[in-house]
């Protein structure tokens, strides 16, 4: 109930909002606090992504880094990309030193020994021997009769069969077509070399291949050897070919007998003919002696001659001139000549005209010594 004192009044609110007419301001965002957990939480994970991305940089720099390689002075390498070589000519071999390259697997890096000499063997048509054997090089024993499918052996012009081994060195002067062309290049080589033997071993007898022509029969093999090899492009250079030949061991005594005989027939007609040919040159000489002497002889009786016949052609005017005085002359320079080479000189008076003139000459015996005396003394 209302007071009756009082005035009716209207009804107030009970807030007074001062701001009419006024723009109405934006209420204030109220933000939760924020927890120290999460603040953690993220600081956490900042540290973990920043060590993760460095982690990533190091791999790529370690893979990267990979790549690099050196090539050392004796070999070349050759970088295959998805298994193709890369490059062109000779840009595809690469030289001494050091070298980058994607990592596997997208490069692959191959090396190619070039300084060192190899070797390969070829043993088809030799005997079969064990590895202790190879290395001593000692042959097996020797059996009744051949082994076939065990022992190798290389068939002759003239029908017969001899066992031969050849050893070749070579050097690669073309690495890319050493390694690519072919993927055994070794086992190629080898039977190249068999190839070769077996060719060869046909165009020659026995005794040839044996003994009388080795030289003839290795220049064969070297030779086909030479015309596999080049045919087939294998990039390598032949340094020597080594042919070893062998008679079947069975009749090896038996050739070793004729073997024999015939190098002492071929002594002693090397001997034979060794002596007839000192004998020939000893009567030649002796020949040209004489006929050298008879010329000297003959030219000083020449030149004798001559020159007597010019003194006599010289001295004949003054002959004609006055026969008596020439020969008076000419006894005085002869006795001259006498007198001068004379130890003792008798002169002797002339005989009258018409009787003769005798000369004694007193010659004593040489006293002869007996016994430290003279025996004329003791006559006396």
């Amino acid at each position: 109930m209302s007071d009756p004192k009082k005035p009716d009044l209207p009804d107030l609110p009970e807030k007074i909002d001062v701001n009419v007419g006024k723009e109405p301001e934006e209420a204030p965002i109220v933000r939760p606090m924020e927890d120290s957990g999460t603040r953690a939480l993220a600081d956490a994970l900042s540290s973990s992504f920043k060590i993760i991305k460095v982690l990533m940089i190091g791999l790529v720099v370690i893979f990267l880094g990979s790549g690099i390689f050196t090539v050392e002075p004796n070999e070349v390498a050759v970088v295959l990309r998805f298994g193709k070589p890369l490059g062109t000519g000779p840009d595809q071999v690469l030289q001494q030193g050091l070298h980058w390259s994607f990592p596997s697997p997208i490069d692959e890096i191959v090396k190619i020994p070039i300084g060192e000499t190899r070797s390969i063997i070829a043993t088809n048509s030799w005997y079969a021997v064990t590895p202790e054997q190879e290395i001593s090089g000692q042959l097996p024993y020797a059996m009744p009769s051949l082994r076939p499918g065990v022992d190798g052996y290389a068939l002759t012009a003239d029908g017969n069969i001899v066992h031969v081994r050849a050893t070749a060195q070579y050097l690669i002067n073309d690495p890319v077509a050493y390694e690519f062309n072919f993927r055994q290049t070794t086992d190629l080589l080898k039977n190249a070399l068999n190839n070769a033997i077996l060719y060869a071993s046909a165009q020659f007898d026995a005794d040839d291949v044996l003994y009388k022509n080795r030289l003839g029969h290795k220049e064969k093999v070297r030779s086909r050897f030479l015309q596999i090899i080049q045919n087939a492009k294998l990039g390598i250079e032949l340094q020597s070919l080594d042919v070893v030949t062998y008679p079947p061991l069975f009749v090896k005594e038996a050739f070793d007998t004729v073997t024999q005989t015939e190098q002492d027939v071929s002594k002693m007609r090397n001997e034979a003919e060794g002596e007839a040919a000192e004998i020939l040159r000893r009567a030649e000489g002796e020949a040209q002696a004489i006929i050298n002497d008879g010329l000297t002889r003959s030219n000083r009786i020449t030149s004798m001659v001559t020159a007597d016949a010019k003194t006599f052609t010289d001295l004949l005017p003054h002959y004609e001139a006055d026969p008596e005085f020439f020969r008076q002359r000419a006894i005085i320079e002869r006795m001259g000549k006498i007198l001068e080479n004379s130890n003792d000189t008798w002169m002797l008076p002339r005989a009258k005209d018409g009787q003769n003139q005798e000369l004694r000459l007193q010659l004593n015996r040489e006293p002869t010594l007996t016994g430290g005396k003279d025996e004329g003394s003791e006559e006396n």
